[in-house]
């Protein structure tokens, strides 16, 4: 055991411990390289940081793995560690830690006389050695390999240096202590080795601790590899941010080759001579390797170009490649022990662009001349182009055809294809989707922009252009609208009486101003048999913006309108409407009868009425301030059946012979209008409206309809 007193240039005591270290130690040259190769690396960066006494615990710690790695054998390693401990981290060998190292050694080791002697720092230095002297290597702080602790051959080599002697209520004081030996392992039987450092929160384990393996061995894998930094032969484990208390587990294994894999672009056979063309690779290894990728490009076994990265780019016109050569492009991927890789693409420099022939038609023509830039055809067009390409190579060629008939609109086929499409003028160049100004005026005809790329297999492309115009072939778009009353309704709530308007203000074409189409209208009565009446006849748009429409009776009609453009493409569209009874209520008496013959006797009255409105209304007779009661149920016209007759009876005594102030009231809350009519009847009359005629037609209507059945049987017999 040897203890040194306590330099204040940290930098002076770190040379010193290694200058002891290689005295005092048995390592072999290839171990003491390494260690003064990592020493004086870890101490130029200790030097250009400076001295940083926030830090409580610094150092550094090596475990040089000095021989052969084999399975089933002995592993021989070294091991070397230096460490520097601020006084204000107490240390766990002592009581009361949080006092701070120099109050432990005089308080526990001392007099507690707040001074820190030669004797009480070489009874610490005493105690840290007695601690480190161990001969487990992971219980020390190391490592163990393939599940088993290393052992230290002979004891450990600890050098101790203690605080400097002084007061104990000083700052900026340090202790510290290097420790080196030599360790041997046994690896088992399998392929891959494992190293465990132990993180259980010992100070060995808060100093960066350098990993040397031997030539041809490499990290491989570790569950906690972001703390582990540098290169795969030689790395650096920072234990001292592992998140948790547990062991520090490191994959290493014989280096093999990177793998690589690479791409061209384009991907073919052949490669064009004056474009572009790119290569790629993906070259992996281990986790902390950086492999290197270098590019040749060779002509006739002649390097033309090299490059140093993942990819690599060039034109062969560039490189001096020409129709026919040989285009050879090697990757090399390299690790850091000189192992490598390679990928191979080998192709032909085509400079020969393909050739095509071909035919359009249409459903409208046979033939159309393919040298035509632009072609005219009417909307609905369906256009066929039939294309036949070849190339020089023999190789297929690859046909597109691209145009703006829709976002991404494209057709592809090889060698031998035919393309097709539907010219129309398309939503966008008119429709409900614009205002009302925007829909009336002109518009320019679609016209539909076509590509035709041929690509052979090296990507030499040609490409031909046509404009498709598309002719007026379609007639206007009619879009009607009703109103009643200046308020627009559906055509199905219209009623009799209603003043309508046809309003055809959104109506448009595709193409022509408004102003230059056509309009006819006509009303149809179907439950007729009648011609359409016609109302307006090829009138301009001024005329039938707004049409008005005759009264029409309940039941259904039709509205034609025919709307014809300028290129004479008509169109004509029946509008079904629905006219329902009147609106509200319409009280009217169809007849009366009467009974009474004397003064005196009672009298009954019978009146029979109607309600020729849709509205709900109820109906009672009075005699001047005598009223009936008000009728069951109410009654309204409907479109099925039309007016809605009702029946009411009234009794009253016959007081004189002219009776006056008899009247039949009705009144409809749905409509919120009520009314009376007045009713005459007289002892030995019947008022004017009485059912004479009524009953005649009650009586007649059956017997007519008797007379009908009967002929038409008596008419089948005789054919018969």
């Amino acid at each position: 055991m040897e203890i040194l007193v306590h330099k204040k240039n940290n930098d002076a005591f770190l040379s010193f411990l290694y200058l002891f270290m290689i005295v005092s130690l048995s390592f072999s040259s290839s171990s003491l390289e390494w260690l003064e190769k990592n020493t004086n690396s870890h101490q130029a960066n200790h030097s250009n940081s400076g001295q940083n006494h926030d830090e409580l615990i610094s150092g550094v710690s090596f475990l040089n793995f000095s021989g052969p790695i084999s399975h089933s054998s002995m592993i021989n390693a070294t091991w070397y560690a230096e460490v520097l401990v601020e006084e204000s981290y107490g240390t766990d060998l002592l009581g009361n830690r949080t006092m701070g190292l120099l109050n432990q050694i005089d308080s526990e080791l001392g007099n507690s006389d707040g001074w820190l002697d030669y004797e009480e720092a070489e009874d610490f230095a005493e105690m840290v050695l007695v601690e480190r002297n161990w001969s487990n290597a992971y219980m020390g702080g190391c490592c163990r390999f393939d599940y088993s602790p290393m052992m230290a051959v002979g004891d450990p080599s600890i050098v101790v240096q203690p605080p400097e002697i002084g007061p104990v209520n000083r700052t900026d004081v340090f202790w510290g202590w290097t420790e080196s030996a030599n360790l041997t392992g046994i690896s088992d039987g399998r392929v891959l080795r494992l190293i465990d450092l132990p993180r259980v929160g010992g100070i060995i384990e808060e100093v960066p601790l350098w990993v040397d393996l031997p030539d041809g061995w490499e990290f491989r894998f570790s569950p906690m590899s972001e703390l582990i930094s540098g290169e795969p032969n030689t790395f650096l484990v920072n234990r001292s941010k592992a998140p948790v208390a547990y062991d520090i587990r490191i994959t290493i294994d014989a280096n093999e080759p990177p793998r690589i894999s690479g791409n061209k672009f384009p991907s073919s056979s052949t490669t064009t001579l004056d474009r572009i063309i790119s290569f790629s690779s993906t070259c992996s290894d281990s986790q902390l390797e950086v492999p290197i990728v270098q590019w040749i490009v060779s002509l006739e076994n002649i390097t033309v170009h090299t490059h140093q990265n993942p990819w690599v780019e060039f034109a062969p016109l560039e490189l001096g490649f020409s129709h026919g050569d040989s285009l050879n492009v090697t990757a090399t991927c390299t690790d850091s022990h000189g192992s490598s890789s390679i990928w191979k693409s080998n192709s032909v420099v085509d400079a020969v662009f393909p050739t095509w022939s071909g035919t359009i038609t249409s459903n409208e023509q046979e033939n159309i001349d393919v040298e035509r830039e632009v072609i005219e055809v009417p909307a609905g067009t369906m256009i066929q182009f039939y294309v036949n390409a070849s190339d020089d190579s023999g190789l297929p060629v690859s046909l597109e055809m691209h145009t703006n008939i829709s976002n991404g609109w494209r057709q592809t086929g090889i060698t031998e294809t035919i393309f097709h499409f539907t010219a129309n003028q398309g939503f966008e160049v008119n429709g409900p989707h614009l205002d009302l100004y925007s829909r009336h005026i002109q518009r320019s005809p679609t016209e539909i922009a076509v590509q035709l790329l041929v690509i052979d297999d090296a990507g030499n492309t040609i490409s031909e252009e046509w404009t498709v115009r598309v002719l007026d072939s379609s007639p206007p778009t009619i879009i009607p609208k009703l109103f009643s009353n200046e308020i627009e309704i559906e055509f199905d709530e219209a009623h009799e009486g209603d003043n309508l308007t046809l309003d055809l203000s959104h109506s448009y074409d595709d193409l022509d101003d408004i102003n230059r189409l056509a309009w006819s209208i006509w009303v149809h009565d179907i439950s007729q048999n009648e011609l359409p009446d016609l109302l307006v006849s090829n009138v301009n748009w001024t005329e039938a913006e707004s049409t008005s429409i005759p009264l029409l009776s309940r039941g259904f009609h039709e509205i034609i309108v025919n709307s014809t453009d300028s290129k004479g493409n008509s169109i004509e569209q029946i509008i079904d409407i629905v006219i329902l009874p009147k609106r509200g209520a319409h009280i009217s008496i169809i007849e009366t009868s009467f009974s009474g013959e004397r003064v005196g006797e009672m009298g009954t009255l019978l009146v029979t009425y109607q309600n020729e409105g849709t509205d709900d209304a109820y109906a009672r007779v009075c005699l001047s301030d005598i009223c009936g009661r008000w009728s069951e149920q109410p009654i309204s016209a409907t479109l099925e059946s039309g007016p809605k007759i009702g029946t009411i009876e009234f009794q009253f005594e016959i007081k004189s012979e002219d009776i006056q102030n008899l009247t039949l009231q009705w009144d409809s809350n749905a409509a919120g209008t009520n009314g009376e009519i007045e009713i005459n009847v007289s002892l030995g009359s019947q008022d004017p409206r009485s059912n004479n005629y009524g009953i005649i037609m009650m009586i007649a209507i059956p017997a007519l309809l008797l007379a009908g059945l009967l002929l038409f049987k008596n008419r089948n017999s005789k054919l018969s």
